[in-house]
């Protein structure tokens, strides 16, 4: 499905309604087809669909104008856990097939019967699938579908992109911190939660793909990258593990057919071969992942999604608030005075008043950008965060200390650090002292006569009002000397 701008711009409720419905429509299509033995990829289609289903619940579920089930949300785990032998099963035999001609001759024999067992194995496991999680998953979706199509959507004061917005943040944070947990090859359960995470993240995406204002359409390609890289990860060890069990099994064989006088085919060297090209392929596509995502922190991938995040603010954020005036009801409130910025050689002898350092850094993406930054005075340090405004100005939100951690290490080379000094001697004035480049300038709301005062011309350079190379995040964007911010 598509989230069209409609829907982005309604209820929550509604969007999440409509998300979930699709989904399982999805779901139910692929249940009935299962039910066909001919159908060969409907146990995979069924897979999928129960793993996105059960991901956007868990992802909307807050939002839905009903809540789901417990009953219904056991049952789809049922069926998702029930589909999973026989899967494992398809998958084990597609990389045994493509492992026989590379076999030695020696090692055939041990080929051959790992796949006839194997083949048993699945045979047996898809029998169970088509019954039991057909019928598990048929129930939960029609029950679901009954729920959330006669379900009441009640007005909301924000939009279903807004609300998207923080759940894909959320969501990326999950993700960022997954991956820095990974600390090597071994670590399975870290690089297993990566895989979860990731594919969380983009099953929200997904909707956006094309969406007007807000296209999703490289994110997800890059999530699908991740996926793949992992998941091929995942199924060498799985492999592995397979191997590992065949090689007992084997063993037990051996032994009965020599109790019976039979022949003593020992097929466990065949087996540790087909380990070892297993291992291999785990050892390559860990190090593709590291290469691509884990030494990055995933940053190039999680840029692309804080630029989706940034673009449904900014296309749906709160407009300029309307107020009545001399102009009469309906006019738009008088624009705040124009900042003033003057270039400077230095500051000003004498400053007195008071002074603050402010860290600023904006997370990566196109267009309007929300930054994360924090205010540092004699009596403490105070977080905040600026959200893009949509049509107006930013808005400037005070933020905790979590949340600034979070989300700092994501505006890593996209930062200024400076030093500002409100002189009392001079209401109106402000001077920017940055910390992390040799820059030096003058901010001032006072009115534009056409000239600087005759107390700044010493150091005055040009005015710089306007020039967008001055602005704060152009600025940070720049490169800035070594130990800064």
């Amino acid at each position: 499905m598509r989230l069209d701008a409609e829907l982005l711009d309604g209820p929550p409720a509604e969007g999440a309604r409509v998300t979930v419905l699709a989904r399982l429509a999805d779901a139910g299509e692929a249940a009935a087809r299962l039910a066909d033995p001919a159908d060969g990829e409907a146990l995979h289609d069924l897979r999928v669909a129960l793993r996105r289903l059960r991901s956007t619940l868990r992802a909307l579920g807050p939002l839905l104008p009903c809540p789901v089930p417990e009953k219904q949300a056991r049952r789809l785990k049922r069926a998702a856990r029930i589909t999973g032998p026989a899967r494992d099963a398809e998958v084990f035999l597609a990389w045994l097939g493509a492992q026989r001609e590379a076999l030695p001759g020696p090692y055939r024999g041990a080929h051959e019967w790992l796949v006839e067992r194997t083949e048993r194995r699945r045979e047996a496991e898809a029998r169970v699938a088509r019954g039991r999680a057909v019928r598990l998953a048929e129930r939960a979706v029609a029950s679901l579908t009954r729920r959330l199509v006669g379900a009441a959507v009640a007005p909301a004061p924000q939009p279903y992109a807004l609300a998207l917005a923080g759940l894909l943040r959320a969501q990326a944070v999950a993700l960022r911190e997954a991956v820095r947990e990974v600390v090597g090859p071994e670590d399975v359960a870290a690089i297993h939660q990566v895989r979860i995470e990731g594919k969380r993240l983009r099953y929200l995406l997904e909707p956006l793909r094309g969406a007007p204002g807000a296209d999703a359409g490289e994110a997800v390609a890059a999530l699908k990258g991740l996926q793949e890289l992992v998941g091929e990860w995942h199924d060498a060890q799985l492999f592995r593990q397979a191997l590992a069990r065949a090689q007992v099994e084997a063993s037990a064989d051996r032994a009965r057919w020599r109790s019976r006088g039979g022949g003593e085919a020992d097929f466990k060297p065949g087996l540790m071969a087909l380990d070892q090209v297993a291992a291999t392929e785990a050892a390559g596509r860990y190090a593709a992942l590291e290469e691509a995502h884990l030494r990055r922190k995933a940053t190039p991938l999680l840029d692309l999604v804080y630029a989706v995040v940034a673009a449904l603010e900014a296309g749906w954020g709160e407009a300029p608030a309307e107020a009545e005036d001399e102009g009469g009801p309906g006019q738009a409130a008088p624009p705040a005075p124009a900042e003033r910025r003057l270039l400077l050689t230095g500051l000003p002898d004498g400053l007195d008043g008071t002074s603050e350092e402010v860290l600023q850094g904006w997370l990566p993406g196109e267009g309007a950008r929300e930054s994360w930054g924090v205010v540092r005075t004699a009596a403490g340090e105070q977080h905040f965060r600026t959200r893009p405004g949509g049509r107006g100005p930013a808005r400037v939100e005070p933020a905790g200390r979590a949340d600034f951690e979070a989300f700092w290490p994501l505006t890593a080379g996209r930062r200024v650090a400076k030093r500002s000094h409100l002189p009392a001697s001079r209401p109106g004035w402000r001077f920017d002292e940055f910390l992390d480049r040799k820059l030096v300038l003058a901010v001032t709301e006072l009115p534009d006569d056409g000239a600087a005062p005759d107390w700044l011309e010493p150091l005055l350079v040009r005015e710089v009002t306007g020039e967008r190379g001055y602005a704060e995040e152009a600025l940070a964007r720049r490169p800035v000397k070594r130990g800064g911010g």
